[in-house]
């Protein structure tokens, strides 16, 4: 037991680094630390072992040692006790936000003398709790209470539960969760354990489960796919290019260039007070630190304060907040020093007076908060011009009103905002981690006020994006090449996970007001739904105009005359928000799936019938939908969740379906150049595009083999730059990788015609390698550049569909994620694993968007108080679906798209919404079982452990064994 329990400690190298001595001295020095390793031996009633400067070793209980001060004092070991087996009854517990590699919400440790001639009497009790606030370790009142009674009885239950509840108070200090959760579980901890010791005709057989916690079996997964063999290389499954290099660590990123001895590091410093203005700046304590070199503001800059430019359509964004401080932590200049380390230092140094200091303004960091406050000053575009009322054609049987809220979601990339910029004799050479090479060359340029020739940018590939770096990364990026400019001297800008979550944007969060008028057999007669979206500070990439809207009625039969569908921005004082995977299009289907779920449970029908009752005449889901629910078993899983949950109390199950119509606008422009080599006949390819894992270069490759009629290990792709990628668009929205193999086929085939009239002359039987040695010998040139532009490909449509069942312990909010089906029109995929690997991708990180990452703000101040690994909490291995099964759509050529492929990187992201549908499913049977009227409840993102168990109905009154 004691094992199991710290092998949720942390992960595996954290674990083989630290030891026990190690935890327990954090949790000395943070008594708010909910150690577990303290947790489980103080419950253990475990001594500790001191040995002091100059005195003997002495003894004493653990917590003892907490409470004393101790100088020069070492831990030399732990005395754990033997207890009597089948007297003795130990149970701990952990309850997390995710499966590992979190600290607790709330953890326990249970150890109970039981009387082994009386079962159910309780000798003694330590019962022991963390997560409660600092100072509170062990029930002290309920564990005088339980001394020589019996727990199992009725009364003698209720009475502890009562006692254990009224004495377990939780502090509230964010971004811990409420009080009320927290003391849910404490309570529900110990019914866990009652229920397990109790003798089986004591527990009613649906509450047996309870006494469980969800464990996990190992994953598996299926992949369906085909391929076309007189094809290949394109529709081969072939592993990605760097996929070796990355798995092994020798994969490189910005961070890995140019290390050189002279090279200076920088570090944000930053403004603090929302609405305030900076009257003026003191750096000279942190100048004054050893190893700072240079300290910049707005006024050093020779061009413009700028790093969003108005050339590709942004209002501007200040590099260095020169004014009013429009978002807590916003960089108001940058500390050059020769570590990182000290740059960090120096830069909490730098002072800042302000001027206009707000005193009855309030602060706003999320949409939440202003329609908490009512704040309709906020909401930019009046809803003057659009009225959402509508004219109903026919009388519904069933009217309903919902509000549907999406949080904000933080792009956890790998690899942080990183930049490198070297000054050359004729200006900037510059690394950096960006999606967009020609906005960020350009926001360069013009902040020092030098041509945009004068600014040379290059990539290899980036360690994930998401969006965070079309435009976010252009801070750094010209933070560190202000500082390389004026310094004449390498500049590496690596950004802190915590400075990027505090001054980057996230992923615009949603509200949907919807109203809805259906028949009884969920047949839409109107809806209106007016959404909301968090902007951040600006309006920039802004996805109301042209992303939302486009996939906010889905497939269904919605038109102007059955629904008003209206969106507005809100002002916040956050960072500006931005692009993230799947952009609008998430919101957008998630607000349309979100209300047939809702019309399906007001008709009391199947969410799945609502759906099909509602499709778009002709539209391609009327063919799918029906087969997936075949392929999936659908109805019979349906009946058998069921069944299962009419047997358990307290473990419930659930099934979520979300499906998708997804429209793709392939925009821009891309430039991609290929060269042969006569010597050996190999190829190498550089582009204006951007590889950050989801494996457009090994596309790229394929196509480029395929075309030329060459082995694929004949193909190499080299860095992306602004020479051979100039004025290429933005590598993002699905757009990038069909773009630019239509630019590559397009150069390949250009040497294909070149080449002919020589494998003309020398014969059918001639080597690829002397062919291209005779094209040389014959001054052809073995070089081609094109370039893909708006309008060379048609716009099409991607379908898919989703199905996740899901399984809740109600006691704690835990979910495990039992299996997802997924069917995705891809066409006819030119690279079945790397798409695979997209789907999988795009619907995992979504997940973490639905159910486990939380952006909390401080009202007061506007600060990210989640702003570090220790606080928000992406999916981890072990948060993936147990079972993953995943089909690419066969027999299903797209003859719009390139080669008859499809895009897989983003939209397989909007069917991940299915999972707070399959947890509204099993939330439902346990408010049944609490008793709660049929009544819809309110989900959305975030959707964690806490909001399961607020919304579950249990009454302190219903832990009981009968």
């Amino acid at each position: 037991q004691l094992w199991r329990h710290f092998d949720l400690i942390a992960n595996v190298p954290v674990r083989n680094a630290g030891t026990l001595a190690g935890n327990i001295s954090i949790k000395k020095a943070h008594p708010e630390f909910p150690s577990d390793v303290f947790l489980s031996f103080e419950a253990l009633n475990v001594q500790i072992i001191i040995q002091e400067l100059s005195a003997p070793a002495r003894s004493m209980p653990i917590l003892e040692y907490l409470r004393q001060p101790f100088n020069k004092a070492v831990i030399t070991a732990f005395e754990l006790k033997a207890y009597l087996k089948g007297r003795f009854v130990y149970h701990s517990y952990k309850i997390t936000p995710r499966a590992q590699n979190a600290h607790a919400y709330v953890n326990a440790a249970f150890l109970l003398d039981m009387d082994v001639t009386a079962w159910g009497i309780v000798n003694s009790a330590r019962l022991c709790f963390g997560g409660i606030n600092p100072d509170f370790v062990h029930a002290t009142a309920t564990e005088s209470f339980v001394i020589r009674q019996n727990i199992f009885d009725k009364e003698v239950s209720a009475q502890l539960f009562s006692l254990l509840s009224a004495e377990v108070v939780p502090n509230e200090v964010l971004p811990d969760p409420s009080p009320a959760y927290r003391r849910s579980l404490a309570c529900a901890l110990f019914y866990k354990t009652l229920l397990k010791l109790a003798p089986v005709e004591k527990v009613r057989a649906e509450y047996k489960s309870g006494a469980n916690i969800l464990k996990r079996p190992l994953s598996s997964g299926i992949q369906t796919f085909e391929t076309i063999e007189k094809n290949y290389p394109i529709t081969q499954p072939v592993q990605k290019l760097d996929g070796l290099l990355q798995c092994s660590g020798e994969a490189t990123y910005m961070d890995d260039t140019l290390t050189t001895s002279d090279t200076v590091h920088c570090a944000f410093a930053n403004a603090t007070r929302v609405g305030a203005n900076i009257e003026q700046i003191d750096a000279s304590e942190a100048l004054a630190i050893s190893g700072v070199i240079a300290f910049y503001t707005a006024k050093d800059i020779p061009g413009t304060n700028n790093f969003c430019d108005q050339a590709f359509e942004y209002e501007p964004e200040e590099i260095f907040c020169s004014g009013v401080v429009r978002y807590y932590d916003q960089p108001l200049g940058v500390v050059v020093a020769l570590t990182s380390d000290i740059a960090k230092r120096a830069a909490s140094k730098v002072k800042v007076i302000y001027s206009n200091l707000p005193t009855n303004t309030k602060i706003y960091p999320t949409m939440a908060d202003v329609f908490k406050d009512q704040a309709m000053v906020r909401i930019k575009w009046s809803t003057a011009a659009q009225s959402n009322s509508l004219q109903l054609s026919d009388q519904p049987d069933i009217s309903a009103r919902g509000v549907f809220e999406m949080g904000g979601q933080y792009h956890f990339t790998m690899e942080p905002q990183t930049t490198v910029a070297v000054p050359f004799e004729d200006g900037l050479q510059v690394w950096t981690a960006t999606q967009w090479m020609d906005q960020t060359q350009c926001v360069i340029a013009k902040m020092l006020g030098i041509r945009v020739n004068d600014v040379q940018l290059k990539v290899r590939r980036l360690g994930g994006a998401y969006g965070a770096k079309i435009s976010r990364g252009n801070q750094v990026a010209c933070a560190a090449s202000l500082a390389a400019y004026k310094l004449n001297q390498p500049v590496r800008f690596v950004q802190s996970i915590e400075s990027m979550m505090n001054s980057n944007g996230k992923r615009w969060g949603c509200r949907s007001d919807y109203e809805f008028h259906i028949k009884n057999n969920g047949k839409i007669v109107g809806l209106t739904n007016t959404y909301y979206e968090d902007a951040g500070c600006t309006l920039n990439e802004n996805p109301i105009e042209d992303l939302t809207p486009v996939t906010a009625k889905n497939c269904y039969e919605l038109n102007d005359s059955n629904s008003k569908i209206f969106g507005q921005p809100v002002i916040t004082d956050a960072p500006s928000s931005a692009w993230c995977r799947a952009p609008g299009s998430t919101e957008g289907i998630a607000m349309i799936e979100n209300m047939l779920e809702h019309m399906a449970f007001e008709a009391n029908i199947d969410p799945a019938d609502a759906r099909l009752v509602n499709l778009r005449s002709g539209n391609k889901m009327g063919e799918l939908l029906p087969r997936f629910l075949q392929s999936t078993e659908y109805r019979q899983r349906r009946k058998d969740i069921a069944a299962f949950n009419a047997r358990n109390r307290w473990i419930k199950r659930g099934l979520g379906l979300a499906i998708m119509e997804y429209p793709v606008n392939l925009v821009g422009q891309y430039a991609a150049t290929v060269a042969i080599y006569h010597v050996d006949g190999t190829v190498v390819i550089a582009h204006g595009g951007i590889e950050m894992g989801q494996g457009m270069n090994t596309k790229i490759a394929q196509v480029a083999a395929h075309t030329l009629g060459i082995p694929l290990s004949f193909v190499k792709l080299e860095y992306s730059d602004t020479i051979n990628g100039a004025n290429s668009e933005v590598t993002g929205g699905s757009l990038g990788s069909e773009s630019l193999c239509f630019a590559v086929r397009k150069a390949c085939e250009v040497l294909n015609t070149r080449l002919q009239p020589v494998k003309e002359a020398l014969g059918k039987n001639a080597t690829w390698q002397r062919i291209v040695a005779e094209a040389w010998t014959r001054l052809i040139n073995l070089i081609a550049s094109e370039y893909y532009k708006q309008g060379d490909m048609r716009n099409y449509l991607v379908y898919g569909l989703g199905l996740t069942e899901i399984e809740l312990d109600i006691l704690t909010g835990n979910h495990l994620i039992k299996r997802v089906d997924l069917l995705e029109d891809a066409g006819e995929s030119l690279s079945p694993y790397i798409d695979i690997g997209q789907v999988e991708g795009a619907f995992v990180m979504l997940l973490g968007y639905w159910l486990t990452e939380h952006l909390i703000y401080d009202r007061q101040t506007g600060r990210l108080v989640t702003n570090r690994t220790w606080t928000y909490k992406p999916p981890g291995a072990k948060d993936i679906p147990i079972d993953f099964r995943i089909e690419l759509l066969q027999k299903n050529p797209n003859p719009a798209g390139f080669m008859r492929s499809k895009t897989t990187g983003e939209p397989p992201a909007c069917l991940a919404v299915s999972s707070i549908f399959a947890v509204q499913h099993a939330l439902q049977s346990a408010r049944q079982d609490a008793g709660i009227a049929h009544e819809w409840v309110r989900l959305g993102a975030p959707t964690t452990p806490e909001t399961i168990v607020l919304n579950s109905g249990t009454q302190l009154s219903m832990l009981s064994l009968e």
